[in-house]
């Protein structure tokens, strides 16, 4: 009588675990979306040139390709850079702009110009989520 409560016991605890490796997961999948920059306007012929390599000074054009859509008429595009002297564990927001975007799309690009050297990252979010950026990726402006 033993091991048949043993056993209703485990499938009971593996049931539970699944539910919660499960709910976490939702919040924990990866988002399909890509994020790319360019020297150049984005087009589909230069599309593949991406990079992260730029001059200080220079146009640098992105693109986000996000296969899930938008949720929102707004995200927000937020630029970091990498800082040796800051409270906030070396980071500090260079940038930030909100902007509306056509829904009916699955993809928005625009461009920035950054005239100091260092590394830096775009991260771009929902309005529904500011914890969890939809992509993030990383470039570096030179002299």
């Amino acid at each position: 009588m033993n091991k048949n409560i043993l056993k209703y016991l485990t499938v009971i605890l593996c049931v539970i675990s699944i539910f919660f490796v499960c709910g976490f997961g939702f919040k924990c999948r990866k988002r399909k979306a890509l994020l790319l920059f360019n020297s150049q306007p984005i087009t589909n012929q230069t599309i593949n040139n991406a990079g992260r390599n730029f001059k200080a000074g220079e146009k640098v054009y992105y693109i986000l390709l996000n296969d899930e859509g938008f949720k929102d008429d707004y995200i927000r595009v937020q630029i970091v850079k990498k800082e040796e002297k800051t409270n906030h564990w070396g980071y500090k927001v260079y940038w930030s702009k909100d902007y509306e975007i056509d829904t009916s799309l699955k993809y928005f690009k625009s461009y920035f110009v950054i005239d100091e050297p260092g590394y830096y990252f775009m991260q771009i979010f929902s309005f529904d989520d500011f914890d969890w950026p939809i992509i993030r990726n990383d470039f570096w402006i030179k002299n």
